[in-house]
């Protein structure tokens, strides 16, 4: 009966030590990084000609909220970039990116705990 019951806790306890590094694996990949929204890009904007109801034309100039307006030098679509401010009420931040272009992005309020002005922050924009 001893032997049995040291077979069972011995397989329990080889199954165990087999499944862990598994679990601890899953734990680490289920945490996502930061993800930010483009609000804008600053100095770059489209201008659009509206007619209106009576037939006059209506310029309208809209900021920029186009990736493709982010210069960058890097192919794997990595921007460096240093946060210029916080607004922690409407939970966006400047950065300053390495080519002098200011964007205004949404971020999550905990993304935004312990960043202060000055700091690198680096992204990587979705593939086109």
């Amino acid at each position: 009966m001893r032997l049995i019951s040291r077979l069972i806790l011995g397989t329990a306890l080889g199954l165990i030590g087999l499944v862990s590094p598994y679990v601890m694996a899953a734990e680490q990949t289920s945490k996502l990084l930061p993800s930010a929204q483009l609000v804008e890009v600053e100095g770059a904007s489209r201008t659009y000609h509206l007619i209106d109801r009576d037939g006059r034309v209506v310029t309208a100039v809209v900021p920029s909220q186009s990736i493709g307006d982010i210069q960058q030098n890097n192919s794997d679509n990595t921007i460096y970039a240093t946060l210029a401010a916080v607004d922690s009420t409407t939970n966006r931040a400047k950065v300053v990116t390495r080519e002098g272009q200011t964007l205004v992005l949404s971020v999550a309020p905990e993304a935004l705990q312990g960043l202060q002005i000055g700091d690198s922050v680096q992204f990587v924009l979705p593939a086109p």
